[in-house]
């Protein structure tokens, strides 16, 4: 089946491009558009003297704007020349409603959203989403939000793509817990939001050996902790971030507040790099994990420090969970699993 993938182009992941090679895998024949990927290109000559004279502010606005442009005809111009028989939007952010209707024109047979955000906080997709075919959210709890629009969203969890994350070699920094992630506590755009920033202090503060990699930490204030704690920016490739994962004893998997009961990615990840996970507990864990033996989890900032003691003092325990959970994304949560199971889920209806 021809598919036309849409999704985002990040700095820190490659989601679309797993998504890609899942369904490849799956057996179809996929065309690819990243949406945003001029924001990353260089700016020349022209641009720096127009950012010069327009000031930056300005500047970078009218590059997003003409960014988004660009993405729109691009996606219309890719579905009219190839004529997909199923179109997969991953977020979409970027796409006004009026080209996912054209989509829609464009594309024999259906064109379905797959939303690992809040929607709400981006009008394009709740603008557009009643023109999907199906919805899919990596949390189901925003399914309550598009009902009003006449949407019945369904849940379809993250998965991992596991050669991305697969090797032995390990970092020879000791390290007992590591945390991969940036702090979230203010990130502009969207709510700010402190209880990830709350749980990496009071590990901080417990005196165990941490090693915190990821944006925002250095801007934290001067009293805490974590900041000492802090190796670095960014920790990229994947096979770079499963390096350090398979050096410590416990990797950390704190998730951002608009994770309510769908796991993130890291929850798949973690596993898939043959790490020991820890992760505060989301409701939907229930049906993808078995709760003790594949995954491990704590409950609040008050519950992570002691439960980080006890499994430090049991390697055994450890080690059992690591294989478990490795075994277990490897058989049921991989990026082709997951794109078998949302193209038979809309060839079901």
């Amino acid at each position: 089946m021809r598919v036309l993938l849409i999704g985002p182009h990040w700095d820190t992941g490659l989601w679309t491009e797993y998504c890609g090679q899942g369904l490849r895998a799956a057996g179809h024949d996929v065309r690819i558009h990243r949406y945003s990927e001029r924001l990353e290109r260089p700016v020349g000559l022209r641009a720096r003297i127009r950012r010069r004279l327009s000031g930056p502010d300005r500047f970078h606005i009218g590059r997003v704007f003409e960014s988004a442009r660009a993405d729109n005809l691009d996606v219309l111009r890719l579905a009219a020349e190839w004529r997909p028989e199923f179109t997969l939007v991953l977020k979409g952010e970027v796409l006004v409603p009026e080209t996912v209707e054209r989509l829609r024109n464009l594309t024999n047979g259906p064109v379905v959203q797959w939303c690992g955000d809040d929607p709400s906080w981006f009008p394009n997709i709740i603008g557009a989403a009643h023109l999907y075919e199906r919805f899919y959210l990596a949390d189901s709890t925003y399914a309550a939000d598009l009902e009003p629009r006449g949407v019945r969203a369904r849940f379809m969890p993250h998965a991992v793509e596991p050669s991305a994350w697969a090797g032995h070699d390990a970092d020879d920094m000791p390290v007992d817990v590591i945390f991969v992630g940036d702090s979230r506590h203010n990130m502009g755009h969207l709510p700010a939001n402190r209880s990830r920033v709350e749980v990496l202090e009071a590990i901080a503060r417990s005196g165990v050996r941490l090693a915190i990699w990821g944006r925002g930490w250095e801007k934290l204030e001067a009293e805490y902790r974590a900041r000492e704690a802090h190796r670095g920016l960014t920790l990229l490739p994947a096979s770079a971030v499963a390096r350090a994962y398979r050096g410590a004893k416990i990797v950390l998997n704190v998730h951002h507040a608009q994770m309510r009961e769908g796991p993130n990615m890291r929850t798949f990840e973690i596993p898939a790099a043959g790490a020991f996970q820890l992760t505060d507990f989301k409701a939907r864990m229930d049906d993808l994990f078995d709760i003790g033996t594949e995954l491990a989890v704590y409950q609040d900032v008050n519950d992570v420090v002691p439960t980080i003691e006890r499994y430090l003092n049991d390697e055994s325990a450890r080690s059992a969970i690591t294989r478990a959970g490795k075994h277990r994304v490897e058989r049921d949560h991989t990026y082709e699993v997951r794109m078998r199971q949302l193209i038979d889920d809309v060839r079901d209806g």
